[in-house]
């Protein structure tokens, strides 16, 4: 509610005040002439004989009284007070007046009103503060406090021919005389607000247990690669989302890496993904090629929910071939970082993502050398509101080609650089693999320029010349459905 609302229910009723008859909490104004300006006319004000009359219905202080919210009136620069009506006094009792604000209204110090009155007088412009605590004689009530400014009434504007002389006599006008204080209480709407805020809470926080306890508690850690993790829910203003990782061993001393993002916000998107996970887990072990695995979770996605998709990267490390073959369901793009400290990203088909149904998925091989290593992620490690992701994307090889040291130092140094905080407006997941370092096999020399080579069909052609490096997305022994 603001007074504004009120002047336009009593249209072409001016606003006044009237001198006070004697002390006493229902008074009007000091002599003095103030009104409160027309809001359809600022500059228009009533003749002195229409504010002495009391016996008017426009007077004022009647006015005032027949507003539900409490409003107070002040003058001078130390705010004496002038005039509070029936509301106001029945929210915080009498009030003498006379005397300055600070001692007759300290309500209004309380709720840091006071200085705000002292800035409508010095510029003339009314101020206002929202949703602020007065304790009344009815308990704890929460108002919107407007100041505004009252006009002198000897100030009449006159009309000029032009909009500069107007401007001219504008700028000369005195200060206001007085304030005129109005509170619209939301009482309501701070309480639901509050309710709502506390429901939010406790549901991030049941859904950021969820979502951890879905996670890998501790990560397998293979003899042959060095893996780590981490995971950073969203800000307090962000919801939990449905990110996940996971490290897998499978037969033949091979180990499964998974990363996975399921779209949507919640306690469901927790829940989809903890179904997903526990699923890849079970199609591991089934020893299938990715782009296998990528089809049934496919079809999984369909059945636990039709309107929910998720984007996933398989990849399945082979230490007795040093291969890396992976299939991606709309998932961004594997970085790698050789050896020398070049980047390749993966540029090849991706497949689409699950729960769309009907798509093709593709597996890919790359001969990996020691020394390379490997991250996942997901896309709140390198999407922003007011930038295109590949921006992000840039930004990551970039980063990674510094980030040195072991995989867990790794994902740390990216969320750092990435700008990844507490207060991320969404939540991340990052998996860092690396093959140590030792020497190459001989049948590797050939590719000591990267750290990754197109895997090739027994009697196919090599997918890049000897000692050339290899372009990310090249991959001759890919495998399709």
């Amino acid at each position: 509610m603001n007074l504004m609302r009120w002047s336009a229910r009593l249209t072409g009723v001016p606003w006044r005040a009237a001198p006070p008859t004697g002390n006493g909490t229902d008074q009007g104004a000091p002599s003095g002439d103030v009104v409160v300006p027309s809001p359809r006319d600022p500059t228009s004000l009533v003749s002195p004989t229409e504010v002495l009359d009391p016996q008017k219905p426009q007077d004022l202080r009647e006015v005032l009284n027949r507003i539900p919210a409490p409003v107070a009136v002040t003058y001078g620069p130390l705010h004496q007070l002038g005039y509070a009506n029936r509301a106001y006094r029945e929210l915080f009792g009498d009030r003498p007046t006379g005397l300055p604000a600070c001692d007759a209204l300290p309500e209004l110090g309380t709720m840091g009103v006071l200085p705000l009155m002292d800035q409508v007088i010095r510029g003339g412009r009314p101020r206002s503060v929202k949703a602020r605590c007065i304790l009344g004689l009815t308990g704890n009530r929460y108002y919107n406090v407007s100041c505004v400014p009252l006009s002198r009434q000897d100030h009449r504007a006159e009309p000029g021919p032009t909009d500069e002389h107007r401007e001219h006599r504008e700028h000369k006008a005195p200060p206001p005389a007085g304030v005129l204080i109005f509170a619209a209480e939301v009482t309501d709407q701070v309480l639901a607000a509050t309710r709502l805020r506390e429901s939010e809470r406790r549901h991030r926080e049941a859904a950021v247990t969820l979502q951890r306890s879905l996670l890998p508690q501790k990560l397998d850690q293979p003899a042959d690669l060095r893996v780590a993790a981490t995971y950073q829910p969203g800000g307090a203003e962000a919801a939990v989302g449905g990110d996940w990782y996971d490290v897998i061993a499978i037969d033949g001393g091979r180990t499964a890496l998974v990363i996975g993002d399921v779209m949507g916000r919640g306690l469901r998107a927790a829940a989809v993904m903890g179904q997903l996970r526990t699923a890849v887990r079970a199609y591991a072990r089934l020893d299938l090629p990715p782009h296998e695995v990528m089809r049934l979770l496919d079809g999984l996605a369909m059945e636990i929910d039709a309107n929910q998709i998720a984007t996933c990267t398989y990849a399945v490390w082979d230490p007795q071939r040093h291969t890396l073959t992976y299939a991606s369901a709309g998932h961004l793009p594997v970085l790698l970082r050789c050896p020398d400290g070049t980047v390749l990203r993966s540029e090849e088909q991706n497949g689409p993502p699950l729960g769309t149904g009907g798509g093709v998925h593709v597996s890919h091989t790359l001969r990996l050398l020691p020394g390379t290593t490997g991250v996942l992620y997901t896309d709140g490690l390198v999407e922003r509101r007011d930038e295109d992701i590949d921006q992000g994307l840039d930004l990551l090889a970039r980063t990674l080609t510094g980030a040195v040291g072991a995989p867990e130092v790794v994902c740390a140094r990216l969320l750092r650089a990435m700008g990844v905080t507490a207060e991320h407006d969404d939540d991340v997941a990052v998996l860092a693999f690396q093959l140590p370092a030792e020497e190459a096999p001989p049948e590797l020399e050939a590719g000591q320029n990267s750290g990754a080579e197109p895997e090739t069909e027994p009697g196919g052609e090599p997918g890049s010349e000897s000692g050339s490096e290899p372009k990310a997305g090249v991959d001759p022994g890919s495998q399709q459905v």
